[in-house]
Parts: structure tokens; C-alpha cells; sequence
């Protein structure tokens, strides 16, 4: 039987539990600018969904795709919106079936105001690492993201070939 012993500085330096750390760090941080700002209501599940609504409109297919949900998901997120006025929906000029989504002003407003945090978050992250190893960290980032990405679409692409 093992006996639990600290944890190792290597430990402490462990992908997983820097990954997990920072994400529950970002999302602490990231909630109290949307307090902030008067977004009290606002849950960090509705940001990829309304970071990827155009500024021509976006369908409900588009956006689950590029926030990588079930379009059961979509419409759950998408009637939240909806009460916050953040988002409206229009018919399509063309296509009586189908419906577009927008930003509201409320929520461009939004968007703006979390771009402005989210760039002051990396200039505080610049100066702490200098912008040379910043620059180094999200360009690593941006790698590992696309690798994870690439093996997702792959896994799909077999999927549909079965």
C-alpha cells in the first residue's frame, strides 16, 4: 500500500494540473470582469456561442458547428440568449425555413467589453513573462489547440465513413 507523500515540485508542474489551474483561475477572473461590466447573469458556457454569431447573422447549424455542439445544446443556450437580449432572431430574406441569428446591441456591447478584459489580461500576462515567452506561449497554445482540432476532425471524418 502506498502512503500519500507531498507532491514533488515536477508534480506541481504537471500539464494537467497547470491546464486545470489555469482554467479555474481564467473563469474566476473572467466572472468578475462580467460582474463587473453588469453581466451578472452571464455564464462562461454562453461564450463560444455568441463569439461565433456573425455580423450578417448566423444560423443555429453554423453556430453549434463552430462552438462544437449539439444542436440540442444550441437551442438551449439560444432561448437564454434570447431572454437576456443578447441575441434576436430574423427570418432569412430568401429562405422562409430557415432563421438567423444576431447580436443585439446589448450584446455587441458585450463582446466589446470582454475583448477589452481579455486584451488587458494579456498585456498583465506580457509583463509578467515579457512579450517574447508571451508571444512563444500563445503561439504554442494556438499549435496545440489546431493539433487537438486536426485529430477531431480525422475522428469525425472515420466516423462518417463507417
Amino acid at each position: 500500500m502506498k502512503i500519500y507523500e507531498k507532491p514533488e515540485e515536477t508534480d506541481i508542474k504537471n500539464i494537467g494540473k497547470l491546464i486545470n489551474t489555469w482554467k479555474r483561475f481564467f473563469d474566476d477572473w473572467a466572472y468578475e470582469q462580467l460582474n463587473f461590466h453588469g453581466y451578472d447573469y452571464f455564464k462562461m458556457g454562453y461564450m463560444p456561442f455568441i463569439m461565433n454569431i456573425s455580423k450578417n447573422g448566423s444560423t443555429n447549424k453554423d453556430v453549434a458547428m463552430e462552438a462544437k455542439v449539439t444542436k440540442q445544446a444550441m437551442s438551449k443556450v439560444v432561448k437564454e440568449l434570447l431572454e437576456h437580449e443578447l441575441i434576436k432572431i430574423e427570418k432569412h430574406d430568401t429562405d422562409a425555413r430557415v432563421s438567423l441569428i444576431f447580436l443585439t446591441q446589448k450584446g455587441k456591447n458585450l463582446i466589446n467589453d470582454t475583448k477589452k478584459c481579455v486584451n488587458s489580461l494579456g498585456d498583465e500576462y506580457a509583463k509578467l513573462v515579457g512579450d517574447k515567452n508571451y508571444q512563444i506561449m500563445i503561439n504554442s497554445m494556438f499549435k496545440i489547440v489546431k493539433h487537438h482540432e486536426s485529430k477531431t476532425h480525422n475522428k469525425t471524418l472515420q466516423f462518417k465513413n463507417i
